[in-house]
């Protein structure tokens, strides 16, 4: 009993746990970077890029290892929604 129990604990936060995973803007992930202090944050990035267009250049463009896997377009324009760039 207390190993079924036991196992229906972990069972249970695992499918919690990749839930949340799954559900997670692409924000969520930028943000563990761009804090402020390793990167720009938000606030910045809205001040420093005017348009949808700029911002997607300077991303693709950006020569930081970091940003390799975050270069594709669904990626950058589910940011630049989130930041309400145009």
């Amino acid at each position: 009993m207390k190993k079924a129990l036991g196992m229906f604990i972990v069972m249970g936060f695992t499918i919690f746990y990749a839930c949340n995973v799954a559900h997670a803007g692409i924000w969520d992930k930028c943000r563990i970077c761009h804090n402020g202090t390793m990167a720009p944050d938000e606030k910045t990035l809205k001040t420093r890029y005017k348009t949808a267009d700029e911002f997607m250049k300077a991303a693709k463009e950006s020569p930081n290892p970091m940003m390799s896997s975050y270069k594709g377009d669904a990626d950058l324009k589910e940011a630049v929604k989130y930041l309400g760039l145009k």
